[in-house]
């Protein structure tokens, strides 16, 4: 066929006459984005039109993938007028785009979770996977399931109907599932890289940044000051909230990636910074703020009066014993919270003092604070203590009343003392939490580490870098209390920042923030229509006045059926075409400002679930065609009422006609999550999957198929247009049946029956059973007595081998396939 030359950015080519300027700049390696174009697929009428060019010589801009090459032509595929348009174009379409890219949930989670995918592993059964897509970005399932601040369940669509999901609590279902059932995770490491990092604290920041290092093939040596690991969450956190027994197989779960461990090294003591900086490529200072904040009272170095946390390792350690029979505690944050509920487990009436105007203005965690107040803690707002003073044996807590203040312009009010106004509060204890701090001011934690005023360690907030070579810091040494999420998340997002910079790596870039999203539009029936409402699945948990006479865990966990129950009560919001969408990824190279151009607001179609295979949801088509360029059996009936001036369609109706044969290929091509397969399982954010390259097994044919997988589980079916002998093709089987890989049904061992029972056996065990129970037929009743078939999951190769062995070893010619190709 003849040859065309012409130029593409300056890049001489030639291709055969026919192509088109798509093409010809494909074969150069030249992108031109597209969102409607297949291969060997012209069409003149016009879509998306994102792939315009220049062409010298012609006035405006062309379509590159309809427009067949000349002779001599000079493309230009990027300037100004190029950008502009495309930037137009894209805009217009997101204009009409509704739909949620991340759900709520996920977008909420300071951890970056994929809330939404160990959801519908729950649901699935799968609890091991749920595990495993937690600990992508949390590999603390365990404690955080226990203590967290629950931000995901906060956005929950949920609301909309009834009550948001129970998250975090089918997040410590998969947890303690596995640990129940002894389940080996399996977490896999890159391969060794040589390098050494320190860890300087085994709090859940030091122990997450050691999990992250130790997975990128980096040796690491955490540190620990104290006797075991787990910091905090061992030494303040009462067995009520975190049993040690579960803590302890968390953190044995997190070490079995090799990480060497030496506590009772103290940093300043057995362990200097100069040491570390010889002996190591990389120091992580994870050193927590395990000290509290003096209280700054006249008499607060009365006998009787105690910083929580020394109280609460002391409570953990079993050896407190009471004093008096009245508490009060000074301080709203979570610290306070759980001092006050120890002091109730050893008989105290507890007070819980604070100058805020009620519980809203608190700093701990809601539930924390409700917790307390349900086992008998007794709240006092808008009291200010002022002083300590002796009372015979016991205490007096001086506090000034405080008053709302009358409105100021913007109609604010504050609290202010009410003068000559004081309560006196009568006890034999005060616990006071007014915040931890890493050192006292006249310590110093790392010698040439620079803090900040608030006697924390000053560290980048997006490299965790210090003001000191080669150390880095995450978690509250940095950066203060705050929730057991964050500081979790603190830690792995330094070892991404280390492992970065010992392996000479270019910083990850960001995730993009761009999102398209429902809002609260959701309330429109035509989202909710398809959902009931189902009251959520309460925690089984003990009653406060059971739970104060003992330090046993308060919440008792999910069981399975309750866990199942709860996850099928998920929205599946996010989009399950997240990890492919060209849409949004065109979005994002375009620069598109969705709060500037606008997107979608509203839903103006129910979703289509009448196709056995696919669903199908226009309110995300922007009217590419590129289901309709896919499809090879003419089997979809696209069309729109309209166009605007734009070229935007409305009242666009989609359907399957007789000629479907349920091949996926409309999915597999839909450039915006349109359509989309029922069995996929969940949307993948940013995760890492293996592509897997495989024969499919329902027959003979041979067809090559590309397997999606994440950890043990196939998350979706496809097939590459290059690969023989389907070339891309797959029937309604190979594309959707793949679950029964991962069915609990389908057996792994072969059985053997003994005894009169089925019982599981080596490979080895069963064919003996086989070629003995072949052998004795044989003796006893001829070779035509036997026959040999073959199922039709049977591949070519497998049929060879049985005809095979069955002429030559069994000596029949009784040989069939249920599905002769």
């Amino acid at each position: 066929m003849k040859k065309i030359s012409l130029s593409v950015d300056a890049v001489q080519i030639s291709v055969e006459q026919g192509a088109t300027i798509l093409e010809a700049a494909r074969q150069a390696g030249i992108t031109i984005p597209t969102l409607c174009h297949l291969p060997k697929k012209i069409s003149q009428e016009s879509h998306c039109e994102v792939c315009v060019v220049a062409c010298e010589g012609r006035e405006g801009l062309i379509k590159s993938c309809a427009t067949p090459v000349e002779e001599g032509m000079v493309i230009i595929t990027e300037n100004d007028a190029i950008k502009a348009h495309r930037q137009e174009r894209v805009a217009a379409l997101a204009s009409i785009h509704f739909g949620d890219c991340k759900a709520p949930c996920s977008l909420t989670c300071p951890g970056q979770i994929n809330v939404q995918g160990y959801i519908a592993h729950v649901a699935k059964g799968q609890y091991a996977e749920g595990v495993r897509l937690v600990m992508e970005k949390n590999p603390l399932p365990f404690s955080v399931g226990r203590l967290c601040r629950r931000f995901c369940e906060s956005r929950c669509r949920r609301v909309l109907l009834d009550d948001p999901i129970a998250i975090n609590h089918l997040k410590r279902f998969v947890a303690d599932w596995c640990m129940s059932n002894q389940v080996d995770l399996n977490i896999q490491k890159q391969p060794a890289t040589g390098k050494k990092i320190a860890v300087v604290g085994g709090g859940p920041s030091g122990l997450a940044g050691a999990y992250y290092l130790a997975k990128s093939g980096h040796d690491v040596t955490i540190y620990e000051a104290e006797k075991e690991l787990g910091g905090l969450l061992r030494y303040a956190v009462p067995e009520f909230k975190i049993p040690k027994k579960v803590l302890d197989y968390e953190i044995a779960t997190i070490l079995k990636l090799g990480i060497e461990v030496k506590c009772n090294h103290r940093l300043g003591q057995e362990v200097s910074m100069d040491e570390l900086n010889s002996q190591f490529d990389a120091v992580l200072l994870t050193i927590g703020a395990g000290v509290d904040q003096p209280l700054g009272l006249p008499g607060s170095d009365l006998p009787g009066v105690r910083p929580a946390l020394d109280f609460l390792r002391k409570y953990n350690a079993g050896g407190e014993v009471k004093q008096g029979k009245s508490a009060a505690v000074i301080g709203g944050n979570n610290v306070a919270m759980e001092a006050a509920r120890a002091l109730l487990r050893q008989g105290y009436e507890v007070s819980i003092v604070n100058p805020k105007k009620d519980i809203s203005g608190l700093g701990a965690n809601p539930v924390a604070i409700q917790e307390a107040e349900k086992e008998g803690a007794r709240f006092l707002f808008q009291v200010d203590p002022c002083e300590i003073r002796q009372q015979g044996s016991g205490l007096e807590l001086v506090m000034n009343q405080l008053e709302l203040s009358e409105p100021d312009k913007k109609g604010k009010q504050k609290l202010q003392p009410v003068p000559d106004a004081f309560d006196v509060l009568l006890v034999d204890t005060v616990v006071y939490s007014q915040g931890q701090i890493v050192c006292q001011s006249d310590e110093t934690p790392a010698a040439d580490v620079a803090l900040s005023p608030k006697n924390l360690i000053k560290a980048n907030v997006k490299t965790a870098m210090t003001s000191m070579d080669k150390v880095y810091a995450a978690g509250e040494a940095a950066g203060g209390s705050r929730p057991l999420i964050q500081v979790v998340s603190t830690g792995r997002k330094a070892a991404e920042s280390i492992h970065s910079a010992v392996m000479g790596l270019a910083p990850a870039p960001a995730e993009s923030r761009f999102n398209f999203t429902r809002g609260k539009s959701a309330e429109d029936s035509k989202v909710l229509e398809r959902f009931t409402k189902q009251e959520r699945t309460p925690m089984p948990t003990r009653t406060p006045e059971t739970a104060v006479l003992d330090n046993e865990e308060v919440k008792l966990g999910f069981d399975e059926a309750a866990a199942k129950r709860e996850a099928d009560r998920c929205l599946e919001c996010g989009c399950m075409a997240f990890d492919d969408c060209d849409f949004k990824t065109l979005c994002i190279d375009n620069d598109i400002n969705l709060n500037k151009t606008g997107m979608g607001t509203v839903p103006a179609y129910s979703l289509d679930q009448s196709h056995p295979m696919l669903d199908v949801d226009l309110n995300k088509c922007i009217y590419c065609q590129r289901c309709v360029n896919a499809c090879a059996y003419e089997a979809l009936d696209l069309s729109c009422v309209s166009k605007d001036e734009q070229g935007v369609a409305t009242g666009i109706s989609l359907s399957f006609n007789d000629n479907c044969v349920h091949c996926g290929n409309c999915a597999d091509f839909c450039s915006t999550g349109t359509i989309t397969k029922k069995d996929v399982l969940s949307p993948i954010l940013n995760e890492e999957t293996r592509k897997v390259r495989t024969t499919c097994p329902y027959c003979g044919a041979g067809c090559q198929m590309q397997l999606k997988v994440k950890g043990d589980t196939i998350m979706e079916a496809t097939s590459e247009s290059h690969l023989a002998p389907n070339y891309g093709a797959l029937c309604v089987k190979g594309r959707f049946a793949f679950n029964f890989a991962q069915d609990k049904a389908r057996l792994t061992t072969p059985l053997v029956r003994r005894d009169g029972k089925l019982v599981e056996a080596t490979w080895d065990e069963a064919y003996d059973v086989i070629a003995e129970r072949l052998t004795k037929v044989k003796k006893e009743h001829g070779s035509d007595s036997i026959a040999g078939f073959s199922c039709a999951r049977a591949t070519n190769e497998e049929n060879f081998l049985m005809q095979k062995f069955m002429r030559t070893v069994i000596g029949t010619n009784n040989i069939d396939h249920c599905a002769r190709l």
